[in-house]
């Protein structure tokens, strides 16, 4: 067995198996509002519902404001009885207004205007895994838990949250998941209610060994599609990449030629809280009036102001004082113009807002450190400006939803720090002006990897960075496009 440093002992949880993907883009969360709150608040779910705190009436559920969207993650019942109908109205309701609009805008135009316009909901079902492990550090984590699943040319959804790491895989490939994680060395030991392993990234372990252990959640587990016989798996259109930096070139190759680039507002820290395991009717029920009252301030922001700080509010403050060649400017001309509203006391709306919600964990947020004065009475979290996160938006809107890799290659990326790491030969001149001194290294001389997380969204991703390490973790991404970008 490796050394015990590299050695995640993780347990893992199958939960709702038919869950629904659904992207709403932001300019319309305001006219999306009730189905978000009667999916969040609802009682009347099932016939249980209203005898459950509203914090546990999911197996899964995921609510994220971006700046690209208003992305959900919920089970396929709930989205067809709740959000497909405002959906569907919507959806004609654009449509109609755009083909009056066809005569004043050529054709492409048109056409891509109309499609950001819509909102989209999967037709495949996923699935969601839950990850509860010890053994590294978060931004390894990630990347040891999704090498396997890209390798094998999976699309994945990851989401780090306060407790868990939930990963989101197509249902029908429910089989080629298991035999990916059988081959990188996790070895499913069945018990009760969930799945005990352990995963040595450098020792993989027989499919038929096993390790101790026995779950404990108190959440509902559906009996896992994953143990199953493995008698055949779908072939990817393009055979899966044969290593990790072959894995991160074809990544950055989707973003470079689909002109991905990362989005950044420089005014926007994150704190990640949860709510308590000690259960309490107070406590719940100040946390839902509060975000209720946060909700509905975002959703009465004005449009043209949520354009702007959402749109053009894209660049992250340089640390050297000076903004990057490959990410736009910091609001110049426009973040004046918002300013009264976004400085304003009764400014509670949220620019950035992450909530998870499963039947067997507390609550779960990513919350901007403004709100927590509003939220945050009713929380556990690292509070303090110095754990401030930046969010890190990378815009997979031209993307197909079932585009493979992005989470591991961008992780990946992230892990080897801003150093070059695949072929050495990018030199630090060759970076944008203000990029900053080159990579970061410990006292051994090794590179210092950016400590991340990760939130898959809808029809984006996510890179959580510590507010200190922001610049490194620019100038990481802006290395990997620069290799690709030599062999475009």
């Amino acid at each position: 067995m490796a050394d015990s440093m590299n050695l995640i002992t993780a347990q893992i949880s199958f939960l709702e198996p038919h869950l629904a993907l659904i992207h709403v883009p932001i300019e319309l969360y305001s006219l999306f509002l009730q189905p978000i709150l009667r999916l969040l608040f609802g009682e009347d779910h099932d016939e249980d519902a209203g005898r459950v705190s509203w914090t546990s009436r999911h197996d899964f559920l995921n609510v994220s404001i971006t700046p690209v969207e208003c992305s959900i993650m919920c089970s396929r019942v709930l989205a067809d009885r709740f959000v497909v109908p405002v959906a569907e109205a919507l959806n004609r309701l654009y449509a109609t207004s755009g083909a009056r609009n066809d005569n004043d805008s050529s054709s492409k135009e048109a056409n891509g205007s109309h499609r950001k316009t819509q909102i989209h909901i999967s037709t495949e079902d996923y699935i969601a895994i839950q990850v509860d492990g010890q053994g590294l550090d978060a931004g390894q984590r990630v990347l040891e838990l999704t090498s396997p699943l890209a390798m094998a040319g999976i699309s994945i959804f990851f989401i780090t949250t306060y407790f868990s790491d939930y990963i989101l895989v197509p249902f029908r490939q429910r089989r080629t998941v298991t035999k990916a994680l059988q081959q990188r060395g996790f070895v499913f030991s069945h018990t009760a209610d969930a799945f005990v392993s352990q995963l040595s990234p450098s020792s993989p372990a027989s499919p038929d060994g096993g390790s101790g252990g026995s779950g404990s959640g108190r959440h509902r587990t559906w009996p896992s599609p994953f143990h199953e016989t493995i008698t055949s798996t779908s072939t990817p259109a393009t055979p899966p990449a044969k290593d990790i930096p072959e894995l991160q070139m074809r990544t950055f190759t989707k973003l470079k030629r689909n002109n991905v680039t990362p989005l950044v507002d420089g005014a926007v820290r994150l704190a990640s809280c949860a709510g308590s395991r000690e259960y309490s009717l107070e406590s719940e029920d100040r946390l839902k009036n509060d975000l209720l009252q946060v909700l509905l301030a975002t959703a009465a922001v004005p449009l043209r102001a949520k354009q702007i700080a959402t749109g053009t509010t894209t660049a992250a403050a340089d640390t050297n004082g000076d903004n990057n060649a490959h990410v736009e400017s910091a609001v110049p001309d426009t973040e004046e113009s918002i300013s009264d509203y976004r400085d304003s006391e009764t400014d509670f709306g949220a620019r950035f807002l992450s909530l998870t919600i499963t039947s067997g964990e507390p609550i779960s947020l990513l919350i901007e450190h403004r709100l927590l004065d509003r939220l945050g009475a009713s929380l556990l979290g690292a509070k303090s400006v110095d754990d401030a996160l930046v969010p890190i938006t990378l815009d997979l809107r031209d993307l197909p939803l079932e585009a493979t890799g992005i989470v591991c290659g961008v992780a990946g990326r992230l892990a080897q720090g801003d150093s070059t790491g695949l072929d050495g030969d990018l030199h630090e001149k060759e970076l944008s002006p203000g990029s900053g001194s080159g990579s970061s290294r410990t006292d051994d001389g090794e590179v210092e990897s950016i400590d991340i997380s990760f939130l898959s969204t809808a029809r984006a991703g996510t890179v959580i960075v510590r507010a200190s390490q922001l610049q490194r973790a620019l100038n990481a991404l802006e290395v990997g496009m620069k290799l690709v970008g030599r062999d475009l």
